[in-house]
């Protein structure tokens, strides 16, 4: 057999390989519809290339695909039960500490509810299935990272909730925390000493919490839901997420700061952007037809505007009915009665193709990271009502970058509200703003869609590229910052003073001896004793 004729089978092999796509176990364990929502389209983006996925989610796909296996999880967790919804509002800018804590507990209840579905629990029994890849959203879920040793294939994250610093120390770097506030904190890189201080002292005890409370639990539960279907001692979740191979991340150069990063470390905030659709009939004709502009208001797909108090819908309503513009409302039901003749209402709104008309004005949002990230790149002026998590750093990027205001949603009143509204819209420096923004963040080498693509084929195709991956991430700390070398100079150095004064000393005490503190005894010299 010639070796021409090898390198041509060789090469048929390869080629059919590609064509026939990688199979991929692709994970959303987390219920809220706006994660789904950004997921779905690197899901569907893959499909579109011809790879085959199952599916782990909570929302069954409107689109179906011969490609697409679905395992949905079912019931879906039930958030409020042990979130309500409603105390939201009156958690208004919780303790930093608080906002940790609430999501490691939510975290390891959906992982728990998720990991009891039958479904999955015969996914994990499975003794015939096989996967290239698996993709994980990275978000409190990290007993997930169990599947990537199960089936003995490489793991993606995509990390919803953007760039936390544990990311950097999965992927073998410490985050410099004297430029880098935590992703809680509302701080830029040039942080006083005050703000350097609280900002190293909040990273710590994330780190220290995340690594001996959260951790351990989270390992816990995948002992118990792996351990008797896998042979040998399971490893621990650490060392899973050491091993991830890339993470994708809902962060852009635009609105984050400056900061080092690693190879396996990818920026795709604003992948979910797509080009507009046309508009349902009805909300085309509504805003085309509004000759001072349209003012779009949504609290995003979690926290319902239905669940407002009286008294602040009564506050809205009050507001929208004084402006010249005409106000877009996601509400979601019909109980609304009396609505000025300038507001409409709807149980569910195309955002994207909504922000994307030239006929809005102004975004009233709750600061979330995809609704923030659309606003943004059809350059809309915001005016942002923060409620939890995320969102108050989400608000206060928008606010500094200049094409955004804030206000508390329970203590505004309505003077307030109107002239913040009244301010965004009439004043053009807001708007010029957000199309400097909207410039800078669209300017990308390719869409950040195509880019996660890409390396989620690249990363498959080298069976997990472990060239992308630090020694860092397996280094003890000690080692990495140095420290036994700098221990061991700083030995050398104190042996290399100690020493010679010792020498020194002796010799001193030895030549500063008196000739009267001898004496002759016998012919011989000798010391005097007193």
């Amino acid at each position: 057999m010639s070796s021409t004729w090898l390198l041509k089978v060789f090469t048929f092999i390869c080629i059919a390989n590609g064509a026939l796509g990688y199979n991929i176990l692709f994970m959303g364990p987390f219920p809220a519809p706006s994660h789904w929502m950004w997921l779905e389209h690197f899901q569907r983006d893959l499909l579109d290339r011809g790879h085959r996925i199952t599916s782990v989610n909570n929302h069954p796909t409107k689109q179906p695909h011969p490609n697409l296996t679905e395992i949905i999880i079912d019931p879906m967790f039930d958030i409020p039960k042990y979130l309500p919804v409603e105390e939201i509002f009156t958690l208004q800018y919780p303790t930093d500490y608080e906002n940790l804590e609430m999501w490691w507990d939510i975290g390891i209840w959906t992982s728990e509810h998720a990991l009891n579905d039958p479904k999955i629990k015969a996914l994990i029994a499975s003794k015939d299935r096989h996967f290239d890849l698996v993709i994980l959203e990275q978000f409190f879920h990290e007993s997930f990272l169990m599947f990537g040793h199960k089936f003995k294939c490489p793991v993606v994250t995509l990390g919803t909730m953007g760039y936390a610093d544990y990311m950097d120390h999965s992927m073998g770097m410490v985050t410099p925390w004297s430029l880098i506030p935590h992703l809680l904190l509302p701080y830029t890189d040039q942080m006083t000493f005050r703000q350097r201080f609280y900002n190293t002292y909040l990273s710590i005890y994330d780190a220290v919490m995340r690594r001996w409370s959260y951790m351990p639990k989270m390992q816990e539960m995948a002992e118990r839901h792996f351990a008797q279907h896998l042979e040998g001692p399971l490893p621990h979740v650490r060392n899973l997420e050491k091993n991830i191979s890339l993470m994708l991340i809902n962060s852009h150069r635009v609105v984050d700061m400056p900061r080092p990063s690693m190879p396996g470390l990818i920026n795709v905030g604003g992948a979910h952007i797509k080009p507009v659709k046309p508009l349902p009939k009805d909300l085309q004709h509504f805003i085309d037809n509004s000759s001072n502009g349209v003012i779009y208001f949504s609290l995003g797909s979690y926290v319902k505007s239905t669940y407002l108090a009286p008294d602040r819908i009564a506050l809205l309503l009050q507001v929208f009915g004084k402006l010249q513009q005409n106000v877009l409302w996601k509400y979601e039901n019909d109980s609304l009665t009396n609505l000025p003749p300038n507001v409409m209402i709807h149980k569910w709104l195309p955002q994207n193709d909504v922000l994307a008309h030239p006929n809005v004005k102004l975004f009233i949002t709750h600061g979330g990271i995809f609704g923030s990230q659309e606003g943004l790149y059809w350059a809309k002026p915001m005016l942002c009502l923060p409620l939890y998590g995320d969102q108050y750093r989400n608000t206060i990027k928008s606010v500094r970058a200049g094409y955004a205001r804030t206000l508390n949603l329970v203590t505004m009143t309505a003077e307030e509200f109107l002239e913040n509204i009244q301010i965004l819209v009439s004043d053009p420096r807001y708007k010029l703003k957000a199309l400097e923004m909207s410039q800078l963040f669209r300017d990308n080498p390719m869409h950040p869609l195509e880019e996660a693509s890409y390396w989620i084929e690249f990363v498959a195709k080298y069976k997990g590229a472990p060239f992308l991956k630090s020694y860092g991430a397996f280094m003890p700390l000690y080692q990495y910052l140095l420290l036994d070398v700098f221990g061991s100079v700083l030995v050398v150095l104190i042996l290399a003073i100690i020493i010679p004064l010792g020498v020194l000393r002796k010799l001193k005490s030895l030549l500063m001896k008196s000739p009267k503190d001898q004496v002759v005894i016998n012919g011989s010299l000798k010391e005097k004793k007193i």
